[in-house]
C-alpha cells in the first residue's frame, strides 16, 4: 500500500489519541473545578447554618432561658460583657470576633458541655439545607477541638463507607471552648457528572462522529486502493495481451515489404510505410511497458535528435490514417538538434501530446509545433484548434484514468492514462508540463526539459 496513506494513518490515529488525552486532561480539570464549586457550596451552606439554625438551637436553649446571661455593651471601647452563673467573659468583638456571632459563640461557650445534642441539631439543619441546594450526598459531620483535633461529636455510626474526600472549612463555635464543626464527603462523581450531562453527551457524540469519519475513510481508501490494484492489474493484463497480437502485425508488416513493394503505387507504399513504423513504435512501447509494470518507470539517457524525432513523428500521423484534414506545422529555433533523453519514452510522449492535438481538433486540424530554447531549457510547445478545456478542469486531465467526456467527440476514445503516462515521463525527465486552453479556440502544451549539450556537438 502507498507509503502517504500510511503516513495519513498514522497521523490520524495519532490525532485521535492526543484527542482522547485532551479530552482526558480536560475532563479531570473540569471535575477538579466542579470540586471546588462543590466545597464552596458547601462552606456557604455550612456557615448560613451555624449562624442561622445553630443561633436559634442556643437562644431557645433550655439551660439558657432558664437561667439568661447578663448582657451589657460599651460601644465606645467595642466591648461587650457576659455574665452567666458569676462567670464573666468580656470580648472586644471589633478586634476578637466581630460583632456578629458573639453572641452565638458566647452561648456556645455556656452549653459546650452538650456537645452530643448540638450536632444532632446542627446535622438535622444542615442536612435541611444542603437538599435545598440540591446536595443529597452523604456526608459526616464532626465537632472537634480547634487546638488538638481531638474529635468531641460525630454523626458517624462506624457503618458509614464513605471516604472523606472532600473536607469542608472549619468553622468555629466557641470563643473560648475552641470548638469546631466540619464536614466531610466522599468524591460526588454522581452529582459532577449529573450536572455535566449536557457537555459529556456533546463531547461523546462529537468523538463518536470523529471515530465514525475516520472509519469511513479507512475504508474508502481500502476501497479506493482494491479498485486501484485492479486497474493495474487490468493494464498489466492488457499490455501483455496487446504484445502478442502487435508482434504478429509487426512480422506480417515485415514479410510484406521483404517480398518487395516495387508493385506498389507510391501512396501506397507510402502508407505501408507509415503503418510499418507506427506498428513497430507502438510494439517497442508495449515492451517498455512491460519492464515498467515490473521494474517500476526507469528513464534511460541516451543522444536523441529532436528535430528527426519530432519530423519522424510527424509523418506518422498520415491525414488518411487519421481520417481527417491534417496540417502540422513545425517551427525549429534551436542551436544543437541533440538532446539527452530516453529513446522510447520522451517520442511517446510527444506523440501522445500531438496524437491529443489532431484528435481533438475540428475538421480541418491544424497543429503547431514549436521547438525552441529557453534559459537553459528545451521548450516544445504543441498548438491546437481544438474544443479546448474548462478552466476547472485543466488540473485534473493529468490524473489517472481521468477523461472529459462533456464536449468531447463521441469518436475519440481512450482509457485516459495518456497525459498522465506524459506528466510522469517529462517529470522524470526533470521537466515541467503546462497547460494554456479557452474553450472553443484551442489547446497549448508545452513541455520543457533540462537542455544537456554533448561536448562533441
Amino acid at each position: 500500500m502507498n507509503r502517504k496513506i500510511h503516513v495519513v494513518w498514522g497521523v490520524s490515529i495519532f490525532a485521535i489519541l492526543c484527542l482522547l488525552i485532551f479530552q482526558g486532561f480536560w475532563l479531570n480539570r473540569l471535575i477538579q473545578f466542579k470540586q471546588v464549586e462543590y466545597l464552596n457550596t458547601v462552606n456557604n451552606i455550612l456557615s448560613g447554618a451555624v449562624e442561622s439554625g445553630f443561633e436559634e438551637y442556643l437562644v431557645g436553649n433550655r439551660v439558657i432561658v432558664q437561667e439568661p446571661p447578663s448582657v451589657s455593651v460599651n460601644p465606645d471601647d467595642k466591648i461587650v460583657k457576659f455574665v452567666w452563673k458569676g462567670d464573666t467573659t468580656i470580648i472586644n468583638y471589633d478586634k476578637d470576633a466581630g460583632y456578629l456571632g458573639v453572641f452565638r459563640k458566647v452561648c456556645y461557650d455556656l452549653v459546650k458541655e452538650q456537645s452530643g445534642e448540638n450536632i444532632s441539631m446542627l446535622d438535622s439543619v444542615c442536612k435541611s439545607i444542603f437538599e435545598s441546594n440540591g446536595i443529597e450526598d452523604e456526608y459526616v459531620l464532626e465537632l472537634v477541638n480547634t487546638k488538638t483535633g481531638d474529635i468531641i461529636a460525630s454523626t458517624d455510626t462506624g457503618f458509614s463507607k464513605i471516604r472523606r474526600r472532600l473536607v469542608s472549612n472549619m468553622v468555629e463555635l466557641g470563643l473560648k471552648s475552641h470548638h469546631g464543626v466540619i464536614v466531610y464527603f466522599d468524591m460526588p462523581y454522581k452529582t459532577f457528572f449529573t450536572q455535566m450531562t449536557g457537555v459529556l453527551i456533546s463531547s461523546f457524540v462529537l468523538f463518536v462522529l470523529l471515530i465514525v469519519c475516520f472509519i469511513y475513510q479507512i475504508k474508502t481508501i481500502l476501497v479506493q486502493y482494491q479498485i486501484s490494484k485492479i486497474r493495474e492489474e487490468f493494464m498489466s493484463s492488457m499490455v501483455h495481451e496487446l504484445k502478442l497480437p502487435l508482434s504478429a502485425v509487426q512480422n506480417a508488416f515485415s514479410g510484406i515489404i521483404s517480398y518487395g513493394t516495387e508493385n506498389l503505387k507510391d501512396a501506397q507504399r507510402i502508407l505501408l510505410n507509415a503503418a510499418h513504423k507506427r506498428v513497430d513504435q507502438l510494439n517497442n512501447f508495449v515492451y517498455k511497458l512491460l519492464i515498467v509494470w515490473k521494474q517500476g518507470f526507469k528513464i534511460s539517457w541516451n543522444r536523441l535528435n529532436l528535430r528527426e524525432t519530432i519530423d519522424s513523428l510527424v509523418a506518422l500521423f498520415d491525414p488518411m490514417l487519421m481520417g481527417k484534414n491534417v496540417s502540422i506545422k513545425v517551427d525549429y529555433q534551436l542551436s544543437v538538434d541533440v538532446i539527452e533523453a530516453d529513446d522510447i519514452h520522451f517520442p511517446n510522449a510527444i506523440s501522445n501530446l500531438i496524437e491529443n492535438a489532431i484528435k481533438y481538433s475540428g475538421d480541418p486540424a491544424k497543429v503547431e509545433i514549436e521547438c525552441k530554447e529557453v534559459d537553459g531549457m528545451v521548450v516544445i510547445a504543441i498548438k491546437d484548434n481544438g474544443i479546448g478545456i474548462p478552466e476547472k478542469l485543466k488540473e485534473k486531465i493529468f490524473e489517472r484514468y481521468y477523461r472529459i467526456h462533456r464536449g468531447r467527440s463521441t469518436d475519440v476514445h481512450g482509457f485516459g492514462i495518456g497525459l498522465s503516462y506524459v506528466k510522469q515521463v517529462i517529470e522524470a525527465h526533470e521537466g515541467v508540463i503546462r497547460v494554456e486552453s479557452e474553450v472553443g479556440v484551442g489547446t497549448t502544451f508545452t513541455v520543457m526539459i533540462p537542455l544537456v549539450k554533448d561536448e562533441n556537438d
